[in-house]
């Protein structure tokens, strides 16, 4: 089971909080002498993303165990499948010998805890076939 925690969105709030308030006490003119001053040229305002950290190593780990559950079938062959996870989606690629293959390789996929779906764009019968 994977437990994600969202403590560092509030980390980051708190520190872009942070700076908008230093940048708001240092705009605002501390005395009648610079309030006459020549006014400033204007900033150009600053964009900040947020990017899903946690979001990604739990799919990076999700990737790992599930390419450990394939890799560890004896009736699977998985050196042809490559797996990737994005928002606890599966998606498998590549190549396996079968459809009966590519039931396996869904029905592993699908027992992994953490999953939410898995889609598949395998071929079929493509290995050493003329």
């Amino acid at each position: 089971m994977v437990f994600v925690s969202t403590s560092h969105s509030s980390t980051g709030s708190a520190f872009l909080g942070t700076v908008l308030l230093a940048f708001a006490y240092w705009a605002i003119p501390a005395s009648a002498d610079e309030a006459d001053a020549p006014a400033a040229t204007p900033l150009e305002p600053i964009v900040v993303t947020a990017t899903k950290h946690a979001a990604t190593a739990a799919d990076e780990e999700l990737t790992r165990n599930v390419a450990m559950a394939l890799r560890s079938d004896p009736f699977f062959y998985d050196e042809h499948v490559t797996v990737s996870v994005t928002d606890g989606v599966v998606t498998l690629q590549g190549v396996v010998f079968d459809d009966w293959d590519l039931r396996i390789a869904m029905r592993i996929s699908n027992r992994v805890a953490g999953v939410k779906s898995v889609s598949y764009e395998l071929e079929i019968g493509g290995i050493g076939s003329d």
